[in-house]
């Protein structure tokens, strides 16, 4: 099963046969859909694919792939004027989710063998993309996070609570320190279809 946020991204990838699911843009469309299909497929894994903005002083680039180890919420919580900061634990709120290392690990390694080069770490899942430089380096310098995207945290919890194990795959298609230029589609789909092909020929 693999879920996309929109029919954009699932054109990229609809001549490969794949069983696509469109969960629809940002955290509370991607949560309902996502868990609503988790229960009626009841799958063993679920893959979450598309793009993602990089965020300032990673290096990273349009076209480049990164996997998810852990999907933060970044803008939940309480906002002072300085920095945000957690919903008192008394209330048990959650806005991180871990994934499977073993399966990181075992995405990286495929696609390795095909000759990409892929980065892991924390990803950020936000209600509104970042165009401003200031919001982006916050949240990267807070939480450490390579990359945002709309639907992540919502996916993630959804298949925490219908126990599906979850494998994140994105592709930089924008960079957060230039707002103003546009979102590099062609080389993040054609990233994105290489990706999946690869995938499709050696997961297991």
């Amino acid at each position: 099963m693999v879920l996309v946020p929109s029919e954009f991204e699932a054109e990229v990838l609809k001549d490969l046969g794949l069983e696509i699911y469109i969960t629809g843009v940002g955290v509370i469309n991607a949560a309902l859909s996502s868990f609503e299909l988790f229960l009626v497929k009841k799958p063993r894994i679920a893959f979450l694919t598309g793009w993602a903005g990089a965020y300032p002083e990673t290096g990273l680039k349009p076209g480049d792939i990164v996997i998810a180890t852990e999907e933060i919420w970044v803008d939940s919580g309480r906002k002072y004027p300085t920095h945000y900061s957690p919903l008192p634990e008394k209330l048990g709120f959650c806005n991180s989710i871990s994934f499977s290392s073993n399966l990181v690990e075992k995405a990286s390694l495929l696609l390795n063998t095909c000759g990409f080069e892929v980065v892991w770490g924390p990803l950020a899942t936000v209600c509104a993309a970042s165009y401003d430089i200031k919001r982006a380096a916050f949240f990267q310098k807070k939480y450490q996070v390579l990359a945002e995207n709309m639907e992540g945290f919502g996916v993630a919890i959804a298949a925490k609570k219908a126990k599906v194990s979850l494998v994140e795959i994105r592709i930089i298609s924008n960079l957060l320190d230039k707002p103003d230029e546009d979102w590099d589609f062609p080389t993040a789909s054609k990233r994105l279809k290489e990706v999946w092909e690869c995938l499709l020929r050696n997961w297991k």
